[in-house]
């Protein structure tokens, strides 16, 4: 910061300075050397240079008296001198300037001193070719002197006032950034450190503020993912701890047990199958979740959905007539759609099992597909079902990971509350949609909306 004072105390007093220094001398050389030249002109009107033609030209030109006027002839001998203290008429003036108006040159030369500006100026007095004569002008300037020397201080005092509240600005300003990056720079730490609770609160509508809004809104999204990792991570340690406490206690019973009969220790094995069956089920969707926060778009294909429906409704049957529900199929012909392979299988075998899994006896999965506007490029698939419907104040949390709306029920089928959001992540992963409508104890129908897709064997 001082360097920058001094840098801007020196640039100030320096050229304001010279540049009105610069404007004086050349003012003067312009005023002398029209003034010599002028009065040489004059001269030159007369045959020969005298003492009485010199005067006369002096008072038709009213020449300044201020200023000190030489005439001399070809050889530098002084004709004329307007001193009135020490005149150097009769005498040899061979100055230099002179001397040099003496071989045909127009001279001025300007020095400045702390007190006064110094100039002279010499013009030659020309017939024909040759100089008669030559006229020096020499001027001592005390008020353009003063002049500047009161213009040097005045801007020193302005350059120094400048300066200083330059400082206490600059200065203001470093310790008010300072302390708002200060800010910006704990809030950082802080959150480094895992408090993803810390926010920063900068007032104003400069650029630090808008960076404090963003780290804010950075910190609102870390927050809600660390809630989210941490529910996921209760959640799913939960449903994995409830299958391996019951085979922990069914193993533990056969062998605490003494002289268990052979059809008890098949009953136990039986429970502890379903039990690592679950464990399976759960494990597998926990894979699929993680994978999902993979897909890449490269990975989507034009997928025949036909074909794939066709596909889950013969797998599904047998699971349908168990459950005495019937599957009816009214897909429009030629659907394809944009997505993973793998994806679209998972979204449909979900809606379709969960259809079956939670319908009443007697009652109907309907699969509806058909294609929007060919300006949309959509395609709408509806899993319908006559089941036992969602209560209208959960279906906005059916979604979410591990949730169930019958809990015990929902065990009870071998439900681990992920299917539906890997059914959510994926269509948000493709670009697709899902929304659902119910009526509690009359069914409940999915609508998925998928990005249309070439048909392959068109394109081939």
């Amino acid at each position: 910061m001082l360097v920058t004072v001094v840098t801007l105390l020196l640039v100030l007093n320096f050229y304001p300075a010279q540049a009105v220094r610069k404007l004086i001398i050349n003012s003067k050389e312009t005023e002398l050397l029209e003034r010599a030249k002028t009065f040489s002109a004059t001269l030159e009107e007369f045959t020969t240079l005298t003492q009485e033609n010199i005067l006369v030209s002096v008072q038709v030109l009213d020449l300044d008296e201020q200023q000190r006027i030489l005439v001399t002839d070809s050889f530098g001998s002084v004709i004329y001198d307007n001193s009135k203290v020490s005149s150097l008429a009769g005498t040899y003036a061979l100055l230099p300037d002179i001397v040099a108006a003496l071989e045909g040159c127009d001279v001025f030369r300007c020095r400045y001193g702390e007190t006064a500006f110094i100039s002279d100026a010499a013009s030659p007095v020309m017939k024909g070719e040759k100089a008669i004569g030559a006229v020096y002008i020499y001027d001592y300037d005390t008020e353009q002197a003063a002049f500047l020397n009161s213009t040097r201080s005045n801007i020193f005092r302005i350059s120094l006032v400048l300066a200083v509240v330059g400082a206490a600005a600059l200065g203001f300003l470093m310790v008010y950034f300072g302390k708002r990056v200060g800010q910006l720079v704990r809030g950082i730490q802080s959150m480094s450190a895992g408090n993803y609770d810390s926010r920063i609160h900068l007032q104003g509508q400069d650029e630090l503020s808008q960076v404090a809004d963003e780290f804010n809104e950075l910190a609102d999204r870390l927050q809600k993912t660390e809630e989210l990792r941490r529910e996921f991570v209760s959640n799913a340690s939960h449903e994995l701890k409830t299958p391996l406490a019951s085979i922990k206690l069914l193993s533990d019973s056969i062998l605490q047990t003494k002289d268990i009969p052979r059809e008890s220790v098949n009953e136990f094995l039986t429970d502890i199958n379903e039990e690592i069956d679950r464990l399976t089920r759960i494990t597998e969707r926990l894979l699929q979740l993680t994978k999902l926060d993979y897909v890449s778009s490269n990975q989507m294909q034009s997928c025949n959905l036909n074909g794939l429906v066709k596909k889950i409704t013969d797998l599904l049957k047998e699971n349908a007539v168990h459950a005495q529900v019937e599957i009816e199929n009214r897909m429009e012909e030629d659907l394809w759609v944009l997505f993973d392979r793998d994806g679209l299988y998972q979204v449909v075998f979900n809606l379709v099992e969960n259809a079956i899994k939670y319908n009443r006896k007697g009652g109907k999965v309907v699969l509806k597909g058909w294609k929007e506007t060919e300006e949309e490029r959509r395609v709408c698939l509806t899993v319908q079902d006559t089941g036992i419907g969602i209560p209208e104040d959960e279906l906005s949390h059916i979604f979410e990971r591990f949730y169930r709306v019958d809990k015990a029920r929902s065990r009870e089928k071998g439900g681990t509350g992920l299917g539906l959001a890997i059914v959510a992540d994926w269509l948000k992963n493709a670009g697709g949609d899902i929304q659902v409508e119910s009526t509690l104890g009359e069914g409940t129908t999915f609508r998925v909306t998928l990005l249309a897709g070439p048909c392959e064997e068109a394109a081939s």
